[in-house]
């Protein structure tokens, strides 16, 4: 393995879609955040490293960053899954500073290997904004997801729920 002198050769390095998932093993436990960031969103990285680089909080911009990007890595194991959206919620809350949480909790909850208990448990909470339902609401393309939302506690997530099913039903199938 190549040594790294620089941050920058190590984001390059993360970055690079010719990394070795070996590679990029060791490059998880680098101690620049973006390093881990550019790791979680590499597609060569494997399932257990995406689990371990799960952040134990979510409150720093950086925790929220890397929470994005693992829920958006299609290798993510459902076990990570179910980790982010245990964490994701104090930062759903449309509070400052929380942008890169409510990408990451939205990413979270339209990946259709997130376990549907996790979304349910997440989405009924009362420190999960309106406004983050209303947006998972409209991304979603999960069904399951949806139909609990047309149950919302909120008008606008109902409608919203309610649009999006319809927009579905109508599209052609792939």
């Amino acid at each position: 393995m190549p040594p790294y002198h620089t941050p920058k050769e190590y984001l390059d390095a993360a970055r690079s879609p010719e990394t070795t998932p070996e590679e990029l093993r060791h490059l998880a436990m680098s101690p620049y955040d973006f390093v881990a960031v550019a790791v979680a969103q590499n597609p060569n990285t494997e399932p257990d490293v995406l689990t371990a680089l799960v952040p134990a909080t979510v409150t720093s911009w950086n925790d929220q960053a890397l929470a994005a990007a693992i829920a958006q890595h299609p290798h993510t194991p459902v076990e990570a899954l179910k980790m982010l959206a245990e964490r994701l919620t104090p930062v759903l809350d449309n509070g400052r500073n929380h942008q890169m949480g409510f990408k990451a909790g939205v990413a979270l909850c339209c990946n259709p290997h997130t376990p549907f208990q996790g979304i349910a448990t997440l989405l009924r909470s009362d420190r999960v904004a309106m406004q983050f339902r209303k947006v998972v609401a409209r991304e979603t393309r999960r069904r399951d997801v949806l139909e609990l939302l047309v149950r919302d506690r909120s008008e606008t997530v109902r409608r919203s729920a309610q649009k999006r099913i319809e927009t579905l039903d109508t599209e052609p199938e792939h």
